[in-house]
């Protein structure tokens, strides 16, 4: 059984999507497999059409809150109606400018939520938690 990790960005800003796509090589190496979709809809269909059970992934997503059509929240709710085998793969990062502090604490309070990261990511806020990712420990994370 092969094991990777993937991450997924799904955030209606595009110059939001290269500055993440552009941090995550940048902190953890150019062949990092980071892919980024500007609808919900389309980042939900690919994670629910990326699950094999020959491929062993480990998918960390980066979530923008504020989006149009299906915002963050929404995001959640539909990631949460997958079957468990593609949902558990997934650790959950709300990436958001929101200075709200319901946000942040609804954040933390969602079973699906690892983390709140306020935008824009960086290389050290990348490396402060990508080692633990990098060797999966984050697989029981709530």
């Amino acid at each position: 059984m092969n094991s990777t990790l993937q991450y997924i960005i799904i955030d209606d800003d595009e110059t939001n999507n290269m500055i993440s796509k552009y941090m995550l090589r940048q902190a953890l190496g150019k062949e990092t497999d980071v892919v980024a979709f500007t609808s919900a809809r389309e980042g939900i269909d690919f994670i629910a059409s990326s699950y094999s059970e020959l491929v062993r992934f480990r998918q960390i997503l980066f979530l923008d809150i504020n989006m149009p059509e299906i915002n963050g929240w929404q995001t959640l709710e539909l990631i949460n109606e997958l079957e468990p085998a593609i949902k558990n793969r997934l650790i959950t990062f709300m990436l958001s400018s929101s200075i709200d502090p319901k946000d942040r604490k609804r954040a933390s309070d969602h079973p699906l939520v690892y983390q709140f990261i306020e935008k824009p990511l960086t290389p050290e806020k990348l490396l402060s938690f990508g080692a633990n990712l990098e060797k999966n420990e984050l697989s029981n994370h709530k």
